[in-house]
């Protein structure tokens, strides 16, 4: 049985405030296999991680890094956290927020796409992930579908897009998402040249099966529990 990659959702978000470098620094020790985090963009065009476009109702795109930065204690910009990967052999996960970014991004990644695991993504935006893969054939990158589509559907967007990963994501939508989709159907995909990867899962039952599907990696907000589980396999 193939084991799934353990990627922290915003860091280790369940016990930590996500993206952060204490959430970030708790996935790392509990031996997460990759941490996935948010990007936007500054006033100044740097690239701060953070989930939301706004800081207490105010646009991160009106602030500059270091007005951004202090107002989340323990922020940071992409940068850093690619320097903190260096020696500590964990893969990153980025999800892009804002698509303005994608010169500042390929800039950046051009020194660290052989040093680092990294793989790309851009929610409902395909056709920007197109366009980040032209600059970066290095970097894989993923598609994010927003529900689970027949997977001869999710093959063909991938082809068309130019994704190295489908990753379908339920968000809570459903009460036993391991029925969403089968070994059968990864194994389809993983044939049609595609790994899986999905989004997102912290329930210990539902993280018990979903181990047993292929998946790639599996994404949580608990790492630690799912580091539990995989090393049981």
């Amino acid at each position: 049985m193939r084991k799934p990659k353990i990627i922290a959702h915003r860091g280790y978000s369940s016990k930590f405030r996500e993206n952060t470098w204490e959430a970030f620094e708790g996935a790392y020790q509990v031996r997460a296999d990759m941490i996935e985090l948010d990007l936007v963009l500054t006033k100044d065009r740097k690239i701060f991680v953070n989930h939301d476009l706004n800081i207490n109702g105010k646009l991160i795109r009106d602030m500059n890094l270091e007005e951004a930065k202090k107002m989340i204690p323990g922020s940071m910009e992409v940068s850093e956290v690619l320097k903190w990967t260096e020696d500590r052999g964990i893969g990153l996960y980025l999800d892009i927020k804002d698509r303005d970014m994608i010169e500042e991004l390929t800039h950046i990644l051009k020194d660290f796409g052989y040093k680092t695991d990294i793989v790309v993504s851009s929610s409902d935006d395909f056709p920007f992930m197109r366009r980040f893969k032209e600059l970066n054939d290095h970097i894989l990158t993923a598609l994010l579908f927003r529900n689970v589509l027949p997977p001869e559907d999710m093959v063909s967007l991938a082809r068309k897009y130019q994704g190295d990963i489908i990753h379908p994501c339920w968000e809570d939508k459903h009460p036993f998402p391991h029925t969403l989709i089968s070994s059968e159907d990864i194994e389809h995909m993983k044939g049609e040249g595609f790994e899986v990867v999905c989004w997102h899962e912290e329930r210990e039952s539902e993280l018990r099966e979903l181990v047993k599907k292929g998946f790639w990696g599996i994404t949580t907000n608990d790492p630690e529990k799912l580091r539990d589980i995989v090393d049981k396999l």
